[in-house]
Formats: C-alpha cells, structure tokens, sequence
C-alpha cells in the first residue's frame, strides 16, 4: 500500500488544521495509508480510522510559549528515532512548530526529505509579540535546511524571498476545498440563530485577535443603517476588548459575536455579505468557502492571498491605498481603512445586479479549488504513484 507521513501541531478549529483534514480524508479515499503526527491532542476535526495518528506530547494548547519552545528539541530528537524505527523518507509539516520540529529532526541527523507547507506571511510576523518574534528568527535560521517549501499563494512565496535566505525547492499550492460538502453543509437548518427578513446581514468567520482587524468591521456599523447587523464567528483572545466596545456604543442588537463553530457555512450562506477585515492573511479559506456558500464578497487588500482570489490576473505586487476595486470576484479595500470599508458595504448592499455578477463568477471560479484537484498536486510530491 501507498505510504505517506504527515505532521501539524494538532486538529483543533483553524484553516491550516481543517485543509490537512481535507487532505488526509482524501488520501484515504484513495486507499493510500497516511500517518499523522501531532504535536499535542485536540480533535476538532474528524480523521478516518484507517490513521495512524502519534501525539509526540502531552502538551495543549493552554501551555505557555516559553514551554513549547524548549519542548521543540525534546520533539525533534522523538520524530528523528520515529523516523528511524519506521523508515520514513518524506515528511510534510503544516503549521511552524510542527516544521520547525521536523527540520531540527534533519539538523539533528534524520536522512528523510522535509517538505515545508507554509500557512502564514513571513511579513504577518512582523511587529508582533514576543512569541511571532520568535517564530520569525526561527524561520529565517531553520528554513533553509528545507528540502521543499510549499507556499499557499503567489504573495507568500514572493514576500518569503525578501526575509528569508533559501536555495531550495518551492512551489504554490492553492488550499483545497470540498465544494459539495460545504454547499451540503451551508444547507444545513440553523437551530442558535435566527434571521430576521427584515435586517441586513454582514458576517465573518475568523479567529479574534488583533490581526483580524474585526473591531475596524464593529466600528464601521455605526456609519452604516440600523437596519445593518453583523455576526462575527469565531473565538480568541480580542473577544473582551471586542464585547468592551460593543457594550460602550449599544451595539448590542446589532452585532452577534456567536464563538467558533464547526460548521460557519450555514450562516454565511444565509448573510447578505462577507467581509474580511484582516490586516494580513497567508491565503484566507474563508473567502473560497463564502464564494462557494454564494455569498458576495468583500476583504481587505492585504498580504496574502486576497487579490489572488478576488482578482486574478491582476497586478499580484500592487496593493490598495485608498478607495476600492470592484474587482472580479469581490470587492477590495485598503487595510484598516474604515472610509473605504463604508463604501464597499454601500456599494455592494446597494447593487443587486453586482450581488448576482459575483455570485456566479465565485461559483465558477471556485472550481479551481477543488479538492481532487488540489490533492493530485500533494499527491505528486509526496511522491505518490
């Protein structure tokens, strides 16, 4: 039977985590054997029982980062007599400390392949706090040993190459999307929330921290009609701050923060629009599965992963200061601008045939982003016949 070895730091609720479960139920499917590795347990997503699934520690996502650091040589020196025992020539890690583990299990004197998927922006690295600051030095000192790198966007690959010195293999590789189980699921009857035919509805999905920019999206409600409601999906440690401000300006009624759920497809397909907010992305999931749940678009122009979504074809360097591009497959605005964001909602809210023009275009364009055509890609350089 085909073999192949894959390692992340654990299934919990997260796009990085979601697409390798994607991967994994394909290969299954295709009565190829898979070994998975995990940094620590947190099963969020369901894995077929035909994986071998190792926990190399016992470690949580509540532990600090000072000791998951210092646990990183512990680990390397475990998968490298793993890699020993079982023979295994190729492992694909998603996600930083799984990488970083995988490569100091090579430096430490394992002869596998290490194949690197990279899920964020060097750049969103960038003046971050103390733990970004040092998964920043480590990626420009551990990268390089890589055998392959693998980039989720064009603009990953290319903002790479500005901080980081490698002489390695490297590719793009779009994220992979189930499209009939998403629109199965985006059908699926709503029981915790109810839409009112009355209001208008904005949703997001993304995890609450300061890069996702959801106050900018908060804040822009009150330029907007009280007709106007947001749902935000999703859970972190900005949820305070967030609840704080809501409270401050009676926004109460209008902005719905219902935490993480595992299956956002069944709001978004039901809200009036998506909006994504984010000051930086590696290549957003959630703008490919609005776009299949047939809801209209609007996002940020950052790094990465947007323009190469909303507008291919386009300038993949060039990057919106002010006002917006009615691209495409959506609509683009400078970062943290609130001006503009305004005018993409009332644009978009108040245009019916632009509605329906992205609606079919992102039905069409997702296709790209199929599943099987995106696993035939992992297939080939994990080095499966």
């Amino acid at each position: 039977m085909r073999k192949v070895t894959l390692f992340i730091n654990s299934l919990t609720l997260g796009g990085a985590e979601r697409v390798l479960s994607l991967i994994v139920n394909e290969l299954i499917k295709q009565n190829i054997k898979v070994t998975l590795f995990c940094i620590e347990e947190d099963n969020a997503y369901p894995i077929p029982k035909e994986v071998e699934v190792i926990y190399l520690s016992s470690l949580s996502k509540h532990d600090n980062s000072i000791k998951k650091f210092f646990y990183l040589f512990y680990l390397a020196f475990k998968l490298k007599k793993y890699i020993k025992e079982r023979n295994i020539k190729v492992i694909q890690s998603h996600i930083y400390r799984a990488s970083f583990i995988n490569i100091l299990a090579k430096i430490f004197g394992s002869p596998h392949q290490v194949q690197i998927v990279d899920v964020n922006t060097v750049h969103s690295l960038q003046n971050r706090g103390f733990s970004k600051k040092v998964d920043l030095h480590l990626v420009k000192l551990l990268y390089r040993h890589a055998d392959l790198i693998i980039f989720k966007a064009q603009k990953m690959q290319i903002e790479f190459f500005k901080y980081v010195h490698y002489k390695g293999k490297s590719l793009v590789i779009n994220n992979p999307y189930d499209i009939q189980a998403i629109q199965a699921q985006s059908n699926e009857k709503l029981e915790d929330f109810k839409f009112n035919p009355t209001k208008t509805y904005l949703i997001t999905v993304g995890r609450l921290t300061k890069i996702k920019s959801h106050i900018n999206l908060v804040k822009v409600l009150k330029n907007l009609d009280e007709t106007i409601e947001l749902i935000i999906i999703g859970e972190g440690e900005e949820a305070l701050n967030l609840n704080t401000y809501i409270k401050q300006n009676m926004l109460q009624s209008r902005v719905h923060l219902l935490g993480a759920k595992k299956n956002p497809f069944k709001y978004i397909k039901k809200a009036n629009a998506f909006v994504l907010a984010s000051k930086g992305e590696g290549f957003p999931n959630v703008l490919i599965e609005s776009m299949i749940c047939a809801t209209p678009v609007i996002s940020t122009d950052c790094i990465s992963g947007p323009r190469e979504i909303l507008a291919p074809n386009t300038d993949i360097n060039f990057q919106l200061t002010s006002g917006i591009e009615l691209a495409k497959n959506g609509i683009l605005y400078p970062v943290d601008s609130q001006k503009d964001l305004t005018t993409a909602i009332m644009t978009l809210l108040n245009d019916k045939k632009r509605q329906e023009e992205y609606v079919k275009n992102s039905l069409i364009n997702s296709r790209e982003y199929r599943l099987e055509k995106i696993v035939e890609k992992y297939k080939n350089i994990l080095s499966v016949d």
